[in-house]
């Protein structure tokens, strides 16, 4: 019944093994398919879609017959599509005959050339045809597709061991028959080896795990393998390397490489042989960061293999990657290294602790510390041990140390890191650079404390000079420095030391421009030294990026004492003391008065006419402030003469708004 079925097939193609028969002369166009033809073609795709594969199998052939009764071309997608139909149907020897057709069609899509070429290897492997299967491979590199067949081939590639049967029966029965009468009872003799070792529940787990692969579930793949496992015959060697070979690729796919590794191990036991295998092998090793074992694994390349080949320059171009990484953080290029390296995690190194922490080591270098605590954790929690962890995360800890020098929690890192630090040198009592840090770490606690006693008792100078002696500690950490200055502008505050203070700020907003508290020392210094007007540029600057109430009220404070700075002294006007009674003003007003009169100073030039005038008036502004008890009061506060009048003025319309603006009238 299959040779008959098989015979129709190919008596009803319009194409000659080899060639596509064209009706057409050179050069003319290619005439369509008819319609009738193309209308049959859509009944077998819609029979094909409802997996009625026989159905589709006879519309196929009839859209084929009609296309060469009408005398055109056979599209090559009619034997492309009926070849799928023919091997759902495990009509492999159809399915060849019916792909090799297509591919020799001359209007076939590249995807169609594509799909031709994966059912005509595929049927090949299933017979075990090698030498036909090589062939096609060979063809389908020339057209750049191989890779994307061997992808969909799978598993579907023989193993060795099946080979090696098929080649034993074919040779037994040889010896015994000749001609027509051999092939037949050749073919009788495959069915029975090929059904033979393998159990039809370990081949259903088998192909369910492959269409799990395909699918992209690749534990699912790994549990249905696993069971095909279990129900494979123990004397199968050839299924059971094959079987243990896709486990590892699934175990590559889900990155667990030293899982990928076990099973390519177990497989290779059984057949040395699968070049794809050994190149998984390798793939997982690379993973690990061994390349030496992974090129030992790959061993001598021929340029035939392909897959080893390829494997040899995945690790070639995996330890050239890494070095030019590991060259541009030793320049000092962190973020360039660090893209590569995230690169190679990605796609090569999952499973390589020591990239992670050179990785660790870029977010460092490029101040990303909460990155470094989150990355060295990670570490630590897969490997306790890690000293080179241990450091870092202390190194993270101490320079993303931001607190103030006079808070609680400034030592709080310090002491933390002391704790990693000493865990490190519990496993290495000689690791020179953990030792240094950790005693430097203990020297900044001890003298912070210090420090705190010292300023408790007021003694500034001391505490001074053991700011000094912390800032020596600390030369590679500007902010831990900054917080130091600042804390030695203080002490400068508290011995009145104006230009120390100013000195020390700057150093501590130049290392530290986020920090408020230095701000505000330098501004009370510059009033100190009568410097108002950089006084109120310094804290509107401020406010500028640090919009508080607080630093608000400073501001206006700040421009008050300019205003007090900037106005007349009226007792020096008057030339009285500030303790003068009232007739003692009287008195100098009246001399003061007479002696700038304008009239007494006609005779001078224009210049000195005009000061005399702002003088005069000026007198009379004197005597009008220094004897209103009231505007008296004002001025003595430190208003000038346009604050207290604006302080009258808001006076008044308090008192008419209470009273409701009533002449004489009390509130309401």
């Amino acid at each position: 019944m299959f040779w008959a079925r098989r015979s129709i097939f190919v008596r009803v193609g319009g194409c000659k093994m080899g060639k596509c028969e064209d009706s057409s002369a050179e050069g003319e166009t290619e005439k369509p398919a008819p319609a009738k033809a193309e209308t049959k073609k859509a009944e077998g795709n819609a029979a094909f879609q409802a997996k009625n594969f026989e159905e589709a199998t006879r519309l196929y052939g009839e859209a084929i017959a009609l296309a060469e009764a009408a005398g055109e071309p056979v599209p090559g997608v009619y034997f492309s599509n009926r070849a799928v139909c023919l091997a759902s149907l495990n009509d492999w020897e159809g399915a060849r005959s019916d792909a090799a057709q297509a591919l020799s069609c001359k209007d076939l899509t590249p995807a169609a050339t594509k799909k031709a070429l994966f059912q005509k290897s595929r049927a090949e492997s299933r017979l075990l045809l090698v030498e036909e299967l090589e062939a096609t491979l060979r063809l389908a590199d020339s057209l750049g597709l191989r890779a994307e067949v061997e992808r969909l081939l799978g598993s579907d590639l023989p193993t060795k061991t099946q080979v090696d049967a098929r080649a034993d029966a074919r040779k037994d029965v040889e010896n015994r028959m000749s001609g027509a009468v051999a092939d037949v009872v050749f073919q009788e003799a495959q069915a029975q080896a090929e059904a033979s070792p393998v159990p039809q529940p370990a081949s259903q787990a088998k192909e369910a795990g492959t269409a799990r692969y395909r699918d992209g579930d690749y534990r699912g793949a790994i549990t249905h393998y696993r069971q095909a496992m279990d129900l494979a015959p123990a004397d199968d060697a050839g299924l059971r390397a094959q079987l243990l070979g896709n486990i590892a690729a699934a175990c590559l796919m889900l990155k667990k490489a030293a899982e990928c590794a076990t099973a390519c191990e177990e497989s290779l036991a059984l057949d040395s042989s699968n070049s794809k295998v050994r190149a998984r092998l390798a793939s997982a090793q690379v993973a690990r960061g061994d390349f030496a074992a992974a090129r030992a694994t790959v061993g001598e390349v021929n340029g035939e293999d392909s897959a080893l080949t390829n494997a040899l320059k995945q690790i070639g171009s995996t330890e050239a990657t890494l070095a030019e990484a590991d060259q541009a953080l030793s320049k000092g290029e962190p973020a360039k290294a660090l893209n590569m390296y995230a690169n190679l995690e990605c796609s090569v190194l999952f499973d390589y602790p020591p990239l992670t922490l050179k990785m660790a080591h870029c977010y460092l270098d490029l101040r990303q510390y909460p990155r470094v605590l989150n990355t060295t954790q990670q570490i630590l929690r897969s490997n306790p041990t890690s000293i080179d962890a241990l450091l870092l995360r202390t190194q993270a800890l101490y320079r993303n140390h931001n607190a103030t020098a006079d808070s609680k929690q400034w030592v709080e890192p310090l002491e933390q890191g002391q704790r990693l630090l000493k865990e490190a040198l519990s496993l290495d009592p000689d690791h020179s650079e953990a030792q240094a840090l950790r005693k430097r770490l203990r020297s900044l606690c001890t003298k912070h404390a210090e420090l705190k006693e010292l300023m408790d008792s007021r003694e500034f100078e001391q505490g001074q000079a053991v700011i000094d002696s912390m800032l020596e500690l600390c030369q590679d950490h500007p902010v831990l420095m900054a917080s130091l200055y600042a804390e030695r502008a203080k002490a400068c505050m508290r011995l009145k030391d104006w230009r120390g203070v100013i000195k020390d700020v700057g150093q501590a907003t130049y290392r530290n421009h986020s920090l408020v508290q230095p701000y505000l020392y330098r501004a009370q210094a510059l009033q100190a030294l009568e410097r108002h007007e950089d006084a109120v540029k310094e804290l509107e600057s401020l406010l500028s990026w640090h919009q508080v109430e607080s630093v608000y009220h400073k501001l206006e404070e700040a421009k008050f004492l300019l205003r007090k700075h900037k106005r007349r002294n009226y007792y020096e006007v008057l030339g009285v003391p500030s303790v003068a009674s009232q007739l003692e003003i009287k008195k100098a007003y009246r001399e003061r008065a007479a002696e700038w009169h304008p009239d007494k100073k006609s005779h001078l030039d224009e210049a000195s006419k005009k000061n005399a005038e702002e003088m005069f008036k000026c007198i009379g502004e004197a005597y009008e402030v220094l004897t209103d008890p009231t505007k008296k009061e004002l001025y003595e506060k430190g208003y000038d003469l346009e604050g207290i009048n604006e302080q009258i003025e808001l006076k008044k319309r308090r008192t008419n708004g209470c009273c409701g603006g009533r002449p004489g009238g009390g509130c309401c």
